[in-house]
């Protein structure tokens, strides 16, 4: 039976200081070993909470090792073109966060890199949470975090059974008054590996935790029923049909424009399926010739699970109204995943090889 809500338990629960050093004692034995702990500079911890935002570390760390070899600096990344940024980012996905980060390092090279949070909220694409994290981490100012881990770390600690905003905002109070001012990029870090590591969203290691004795869930065998689960979004089903013009060896595509998934990408000429029809918008845009389906392929984003029919298309002539490229061109174009694997359906098709973006 689920206890009562206990309220003023979870905005007055506190971490002792012995508790908390038992807590920085385990991050530092336990702590994982990744790249951008290994530097204080602020631009390279930057990149890495922009990346880390709705994706897993292990997809990350490929992802920040080539962009800091490429963009080492926040002057080579300020001054670098958009199709060159997103080709890096590619395959990263919620591109949104690349184009911020390109904008936000041209505001750094106009105005200087911030030193504090109130001037990392100045830069385009930073909130609260990214913020806070680049002042503690990189700069060692005493600014307390939440993400998603410390979010869950606090609703078993506290045994705070509220969702949504409230849990939201009742977790940052906490933090607040929980920060060990004298390690703050380590004390954030420490509970955000803890909810990361140990105090998991599913199977927590509770006899792994430093924290285990002061823990409200697991002494009341509540830990898998916190943090309170949201109902579940509704599934969104679309389907969309795809040609890939070729000629002469060379294929079509078009920039995805304004407004659209992956806008500024690139790919080859889509259409939401609403009918079995034939599509004459795609037949205008690529042009005759010889058409053939080659199978589909499925994607996912949030909450839509997109059904993707894919054709390509031994066009007669090379519309004027697409761009063209060949196999080793659009290894470096900037296209959306499932865009990727399109192609890597054709090409295996056809008999090509296949090229990955380099």
């Amino acid at each position: 039976m689920r206890l009562r809500r206990a309220t003023t338990l979870s905005l007055k629960f506190s971490i002792s200081g012995k508790d908390g050093g038992a807590l920085l004692a385990w991050y530092d034995q336990n702590r994982r070993e990744l790249p951008w702990r290994k530097t204080q500079d602020p631009y390279a911890v930057w990149v890495s909470e922009i990346m880390l935002q709705q994706t897993q570390v292990s997809t990350v760390v490929p992802y920040w090792e080539r962009w800091m070899q490429t963009f080492p600096t926040v002057e080579s990344l300020a001054s670098a073109d958009e199709q060159d940024v997103l080709s890096i980012w590619q395959g990263l996905g919620y591109y949104r966060r690349c184009r911020m980060l390109l904008a936000g390092s041209r505001w750094v090279l106009d105005h200087g890199m911030p030193i504090d949070v109130e001037g990392w909220l100045c830069v385009p694409g930073v909130g609260q949470y990214t913020a806070r994290a680049i002042a503690s981490i990189a700069q060692g100012v005493a600014a307390p975090v939440v993400d998603g881990n410390v979010e869950r770390v606090y609703a078993r600690l506290a045994g705070d059974d509220r969702l949504g905003k409230e849990l939201h905002a009742a977790a940052w109070d906490w933090a607040h008054q929980n920060l060990f001012a004298s390690r703050p990029g380590d004390w954030n870090q420490a509970l955000m590996e803890l909810g990361a590591t140990v105090c998991t969203p599913n199977r927590p290691a509770c006899g792994s935790c430093p924290l285990e004795d002061r823990c409200v869930a697991r002494q009341s065998w509540r830990v898998d029923d916190l943090p309170t689960k949201p109902p579940k979004m509704r599934v969104v089903k679309l389907r969309q049909s795809v040609w890939v013009p070729i000629h002469q060896g060379q294929f079509g595509l078009r920039q995805i424009p304004a407004g659209q998934w992956w806008e500024g990408m690139w790919e080859f000429p889509r259409i939401d399926w609403v009918a079995e029809t034939e599509p004459s918008e795609l037949r205008e845009l690529c042009g005759g010739g010889w058409l053939e389906y080659s199978g589909t392929v499925r994607h996912s984003v949030t909450c839509h699970r997109i059904a993707i029919d894919v054709s390509f298309l031994r066009c007669d002539d090379r519309s004027d109204r697409l761009h063209w490229y060949d196999t080793a061109s659009l290894a470096k174009l900037p296209m959306p995943s499932p865009q990727r694997r399109i192609l890597k359906l054709i090409l295996n098709q056809l008999g090509l090889p296949t090229t990955d973006p380099s």
